[in-house]
């Protein structure tokens, strides 16, 4: 039956309209995981012989100390980047398959994620160090034990993230509650995880603990699941809000790209996913903490940070339009719609979104206004360039969004993960490069100069670059027509 599971999801992919760009997408993450295990695998070394030689402490009680951090930042990354994986449900219910096969298979495609081999790079190597050193070899095999059921166990808790809300709370809570006891120094977290996560060596058979927790996970996990598991599932409609979002009637003002305005905004306040994708631009406000150390000061880096503290919305949302109207994307091309009025209505929204990300992170003001005129020029770039290259990105990238997969058993709950990071290295490396173009010539300050004017150029000229997309847009209108239709691409 697995055999016959794997056959059905190639066929789905090869022949899927979007095939050829599936491929191309999944070659150039291949490369991308490669490099990033090569990263872990060296961090394996890095970590052993830092602490012990840097700071003179035991290598593993010291990483087993840290541990519940790495843990709680890999549920974070992993509900945020880890796409869940879909199994069209409706065609395998009406065939003589049973519903325990149908969700372990899908259950299975989770375990299978770089999310969890790539730890494989880290703690592999990190034990085999350990028992060259000549630590006790029977130890490090009950440790890897526990870790690795401790890492499933946060695989199958991402999957209950994403579908239960509420559980998403308690573990978000938790999480901080932890991270501000250390924080505020009330009590060393890492004195009592060092001997939870060391109990594994010090006696094997405590890893059957982990063993027995990622069990219960498993099967929560399975149960769950295999009771939303029905035929009809997502497809009963829910009783109208009164009116949830108000008509918003002041938006007529903006003539007929009200239309197009007045859909995307019931759309953030209705849909689940499109209000991760505004969450996602809040979180990228916070971003730019991370390169608060004078390592990284008057560094490219910072104009990097202010990319993505200023475009977290455009990234979230812009990147993929027009893939939000893919359910009637058909009706609405055979409508009297012009695609400058429809691509104007998407550009206006992620430059408010843009604008009021510029605001609400002037509290980086505290922090030296080094690091807030990085954001604001990397604001005024996302204004003019990147603005642009979302819309064109868009014409290309033709991934049909099930608005509706959240109510669905293995559905995809959101459109911000892996692959859009790689379509927004573009938007990315080109004004990093002219800010390092800028700071040869004459001084940072000249560098961030040249990164705003190009966006100030951008600004100036979108008359003529809409003229551009909007002639690819039309070029490319039958493809896109044919992908939105292929629901299993």
């Amino acid at each position: 039956m697995l055999k016959h599971f794997l056959y059905l999801q190639w066929k789905s992919f090869t022949r899927g309209a979007g095939f050829a760009t599936g491929l191309a997408q999944k070659i150039l993450m291949g490369f991308a995981r490669i490099y990033f295990a090569a990263i872990f695998a060296s961090l394996a070394f890095a970590a052993f012989l830092g602490v012990q030689e840097e700071l003179g402490e035991d290598p593993l009680p010291f990483v087993s100390g840290y541990l519940l951090y790495a843990f709680a930042f890999w549920i974070v990354l992993r509900y945020f980047l880890q796409k869940m994986p879909t199994v069209h449900i409706q065609p395998l219910l009406v065939l003589p398959i049973s519903k325990k096969r149908i969700v372990r298979f899908g259950l299975l495609k989770t375990v299978v994620s770089f999310f969890n081999i790539s730890n494989l790079f880290f703690f592999v190597p990190f034990g085999i160090i350990l028992i060259q050193q000549d630590y006790n070899w029977l130890g490090v095999i009950g440790w890897w034990i526990a870790i690795g059921s401790i890492i499933l166990t946060t695989n199958f808790l991402n999957i209950m993230l994403n579908s239960v809300d509420r559980i998403l709370i308690q573990v978000a809570v938790l999480l901080l509650g932890l991270f501000a006891l250390q924080y505020f120094e009330v009590f060393d977290l890492t004195a009592w995880t060092s001997p939870l996560f060391m109990a594994a060596y010090d006696q094997p058979l405590f890893s059957l603990i982990p063993l027995v927790l990622l069990g219960l996970t498993y099967q929560w996990s399975f149960t769950h699941f295999k009771n939303k598991l029905m035929l009809d599932e997502g497809t009963i409609k829910p009783k109208a809000e009164a009116h949830r979002g108000s008509d918003l009637d002041w938006l007529d003002r903006f003539g007929r790209m009200a239309i197009f305005l007045r859909n995307d905004i019931r759309l953030i306040i209705r849909n689940k996913r499109a209000r991760m994708a505004v969450w996602m631009g809040v979180g990228f406000l916070f971003y730019g903490l991370i390169f608060m150390s004078d390592i990284y000061s008057g560094s490219a880096m910072t104009v990097f940070a202010g990319i993505f503290v200023s475009g977290g919305f455009l990234f979230g949302f812009g990147q993929y339009v027009p893939s939000w109207d893919s359910s009637y994307y058909p009706l609405m091309m055979s409508q009297n719609i012009t695609y400058k009025e429809y691509l104007a209505s998407k550009w206006w929204l992620v430059v408010v979104g843009t604008l009021v990300g510029v605001v609400l992170s002037s509290f980086y003001l505290y922090f030296g206004v080094d690091m807030y005129l990085a954001i604001l020029a990397g604001g005024v770039y996302n204004l003019g360039i990147n603005a642009h290259l979302v819309l064109l990105s868009g014409a290309y990238t033709r991934i049909p969004i099930d608005l509706t997969a959240n109510n669905k058993a293995f559905g995809d709950k959101r459109s911000f993960n892996l692959k859009t990071i790689l379509l927004s290295v573009p938007k990315l490396a080109v004004p990093m490069f002219l800010y390092y173009v800028g700071v040869l010539i004459q001084s940072k300050s000249f560098g961030l100069i040249l990164v705003a004017l190009t966006g100030i150029l951008g600004f100036a000229f979108r008359n003529l670059v809409f003229g551009w997309i909007e002639k690819i847009y039309q070029e490319e209108k039958h493809k896109t027509l044919q992908a939105y239709k292929q629901k299993n691409a």
